[in-house]
C-alpha cells in the first residue's frame, strides 16, 4: 500500500479528481483541528468564570458580575449575562432569556460541522464520478485498440480504481471526526445548560425572582 502512494501512481491514474478529494480532505482536517481548540472545556464553560460569578451573585453584586461577564468572551458568559440583566425578575422570565441565549449559543458550537458532513458525503461520490469516468475511458479504449492493448486499458482502470479509493480514504475518517466533534458539542451544551440551571436556581433562592418553580430549564435543545 506505501509503494502505490511513493511512487506517484496513485496521483497520476486518479486525475483531477483525486486533486479534488485531496483539496477536500484538506479543508476537512483544517476545519476539524480548528474546532477541537475551539471547544476545549476552559473556553466555553470556563470554571473560573462560573466560581466568580457565583461568588459575586452570593454577595449581591450582579451589576459586577455582569461587568466580569463582559470582560469574558466564553459562549457560558454570554449565557450568564442574559440572566444577570433579568435579576429581580420573575422565574420564567430569566429562565426565558437563559434558554433564548443558551438555544443561540449552542448553534455557534456547531459551526464547521456542515463543511465536515458536507466532505463525508461528497468525497465518495468523487470517487465513484472518477470511477465512472474511468469506465468510459476503459471502453474508448477497448474500441479503439481492442482488449489487447494493456496500455490503452491502464489508464482508464487506475482512475476507476483510485479515485474510489480515494474517495473512502477521505470520507471514512471525515466521518468519525464528525462524530467526535458532535460529542464534544453535545457535552459542552450539557454544560452550559447545567451552569445556566444553577444561575437560575441561584438568583431565585436569594430572593432576586419568585420561589423555584417546578420546571426545569432547558437551554438549548
Amino acid at each position: 500500500m506505501s509503494d502505490l502512494f511513493a511512487d506517484g501512481e496513485f496521483w497520476g491514474s486518479g486525475g483531477a479528481i483525486i486533486v479534488v478529494i485531496a483539496a477536500a480532505s484538506l479543508i476537512a482536517m483544517a476545519v476539524f483541528l480548528y474546532r477541537l481548540w475551539v471547544l476545549q472545556r476552559e473556553r466555553v464553560v470556563p470554571r473560573r468564570l462560573i466560581i466568580q460569578v457565583r461568588d459575586l451573585v452570593l454577595r449581591g453584586e450582579t451589576a459586577e458580575a455582569i461587568t466580569l461577564c463582559k470582560m469574558d468572551d466564553s459562549p457560558l458568559a454570554r449565557v450568564f449575562i442574559a440572566g444577570l440583566r433579568q435579576a429581580g425578575k420573575p422565574r420564567e422570565v430569566v429562565k426565558e432569556f437563559l434558554g433564548e441565549v443558551g438555544r443561540h449559543e449552542g448553534m455557534a458550537l456547531q459551526r464547521g460541522l456542515v463543511v465536515l458532513e458536507t466532505v463525508a458525503v461528497v468525497a465518495p461520490l468523487l470517487g465513484l464520478l472518477g470511477t465512472v469516468w474511468g469506465m468510459i475511458d476503459v471502453f474508448q479504449a477497448i474500441e479503439t485498440h481492442g482488449v489487447g492493448d494493456a496500455a490503452a486499458l491502464a489508464g482508464g482502470i487506475g482512475t476507476a480504481l483510485y479515485t474510489t479509493l480515494a474517495g473512502l480514504l477521505v470520507a471514512i475518517p471525515v466521518r468519525v471526526g464528525h462524530s467526535m466533534v458532535m460529542a464534544k458539542v453535545d457535552q459542552l451544551v450539557l454544560g452550559m445548560e447545567e451552569e445556566a440551571l444553577d444561575l437560575l436556581d441561584l438568583l431565585v433562592n436569594l430572593g432576586e425572582g419568585p420561589e423555584p418553580g417546578s420546571e426545569s430549564l432547558r437551554a438549548v435543545p
